[in-house]
This record gives structure tokens, sequence and C-alpha cells, in this order.
């Protein structure tokens, strides 16, 4: 049996990126994207959905009786009804290990821009060109930390926070982890409230769920340093936005990096925007995941999770009609 694959959201791809067809027989359909009110006419006779970004919810799900499989490529399984689909034998598949090294990579990234300044003092310099700043001798325009001996307190403990913990170490940083409220065991791991306390960089790296909501609120950043730094590349409803905005216009902490907003995509409304000049204030619009390698193979892997999928499919039918 043939299976009607559509790619419902394409317009997310690097211009790089090689788009490889199923090992299996098959129809083949892809869109730029698909809104919501366009979700029945897109899908109407797949059988398999591959989805880049776009949200599959029990509203339409439940109006595909032909559908068997989601494949997810850059994104979580937390925009889908995975509960529906248990219940209903379609199988979601996602990639293992999502963008573990580059998300990671990011992440280190900025924690390294807002202690370095390196882009802050290219600013400077452009000002300095341009009459507009003053030509000196030597700057302290921004102040400058190493990165080493500081301590990391990691909130999460998936591939990404696993990776970014051994690149943090190679730099000779200090790197703890939350400890899930207890659930998570270990010489590296510590409360919540210790680590707030204790560390030097924040790093959010953790699922969106009703438990992380809102879990970096007023009360737990005020019991941060106040030259510590925050940096969410993991869902942008961990951190309470207007709490964040509020200690770090008040000198509550030494800065911010956002990689992730509570809600996307990032508009030019967000009262974030109010910080966009600040030097220590970064603001990245959800694009830690997208380097050329990790989506290539982000791609890949999503297209043979599709292959898989039909393969074990058809050999439980065939025993089945044996």
């Amino acid at each position: 049996m043939s299976e009607h694959i559509v790619l419902l959201d394409d317009e997310g791809l690097a211009p790089s990126t090689r788009l490889k067809r199923p090992d299996c027989e098959h129809t083949w359909q892809q869109f730029a994207y698909t809104h919501p009110e366009q979700m029945l006419e897109h899908l109407k006779d797949a059988t398999i959905a591959f989805t880049c970004s776009v949200p599959l919810r029990e509203e339409h799900l439940r109006q595909l009786p032909r559908l068997k499989m989601i494949s997810l490529a850059l994104t979580g399984r937390d925009i889908v009804d995975v509960d529906y689909c248990n219940a209903h034998g379609i199988e979601v598949a996602s990639v293992p290990g999502y963008a573990a090294n580059t998300v990671a990579e990011h992440t280190l990234a900025m924690i390294l821009e807002l202690f370095r300044r390196p882009a802050a003092f290219t600013r400077l310099m452009r000002q300095v060109h341009a009459g507009e700043a003053e030509y000196k001798n030597i700057y302290f325009d921004h102040r400058i930390r190493d990165v080493r001996g500081k301590q990391l307190a990691i909130i999460g403990s998936g591939p990404i926070a696993v990776r970014l913990a051994e690149l943090a170490r190679a730099f000779g940083m200090q790197v703890l982890f939350e400890d899930r409220g207890g659930k998570r065991r270990g010489a590296d791991c510590r409360p919540l409230a210790e680590l707030l306390r204790s560390c030097d960089v924040l790093s959010i790296n953790c699922p969106l769920t009703p438990e992380t909501h809102n879990l970096i609120d007023a009360d737990r950043l005020a019991l941060m340093k106040p030259d510590a730094i925050v940096v969410n590349t993991g869902r942008g409803g961990v951190v309470n936005e207007a709490a964040l905005i509020d200690a770090l216009r008040n000198g509550r902490l030494g800065g911010v990096a956002l990689d992730v907003v509570e809600v996307e995509p990032l508009h030019p409304s967000n009262p974030l925007f109010q910080l966009i000049d600040r030097d220590d204030f970064l603001l990245n619009p959800h694009i830690a995941w997208s380097s050329e390698d990790a989506m290539q193979q982000l791609m890949d892997s999503a297209v043979d999770n599709i292959s898989e999928f039909v393969a074990r499919h058809n050999s439980a039918k065939r025993i089945r009609s044996a």
C-alpha cells in the first residue's frame, strides 16, 4: 500500500537543507505552512503527517481517520496531543537527542557574550568610528569576566542539558543541576533555591509543563546574585518575563539572554523589546536549534522515522495475514 505523506511546513528549512524522500512506496505533498483553518484540507488524504513546527491538536486529529503516523522534525512532542494519538493508534515519532549539540553551543555562545562582551565592544567601535563615542587609549565601557571557575546551574536533565554541561566543564565552569524537586539524585544535584543563591549563570534547558510554567518568577529571581545571568534556550514560559524585565532594569541581574519567549513568533510589540538596546541583554528569535548541520541531521532523521514506521507497519500486516 502506498502512503500519502504530507509535509505541513517547509518554510522553516534553511536553503541548504536537502530533503530526502522516505524509503517506501508513497505519494508526497508539501506546503510552505499550514494554518489551523487549512489543516483538514491539507491532511484529508494523508496517512502520515510530517511537521516541522505546525501543532497537531485533537480537534483536527479526530477528523482525520486515515492518519497513522506523525513525524516531528524541528520541534518537540508538546505540539501534538500525544494522549489522543496513543488512545487512537497514531504513532508519534520524534528525533532522539533533538538538536542537543547545536542548542548547547548556542547557549554557551550567549554565556560567553554576556561575560566577555565581544559584540558589545564591536558596537562601541562602530560608535567611535562614527564619532558618536569617545576615542580613547583603553576602554572599560563594558565589564569583562572569565567563565572559568564560575558556577553554571542547569534546570533540565535531557540531552541538551548534558551536552551543555560537557561544554561548560571544558571551559572550567562548575556545573550543577536542579534536582527536579528531589527526583534527581547525585553529587552534582542541588535544590533549586540553593542553586539560585549560589550560581553565576542559570540556564533553562527543560520542557514547558504545568510544573515548570513561571518556575523562575519574581521571588526566585530575587534569590539570585545581582551579577548572575539568566539564559533561556528551553521554553519561554518557564521564566516570568515581566519579572525578568523588572530585575534587569533595576540592577538585580548581571545579564539576560533569551532564545525563546512565552508567545512566539516574537512580535515587535513584545515588552521584552524595552531591553533591546542594552548590552547586557540578548534576544534571539528561537534560532538556537537551526544550524545548517543540525537541521540537515534532524530532517534526515525525521524522514528515516517515516521509513522505519512504514517498514514495521508492513511487516506486522504480513505476519497477521500469514
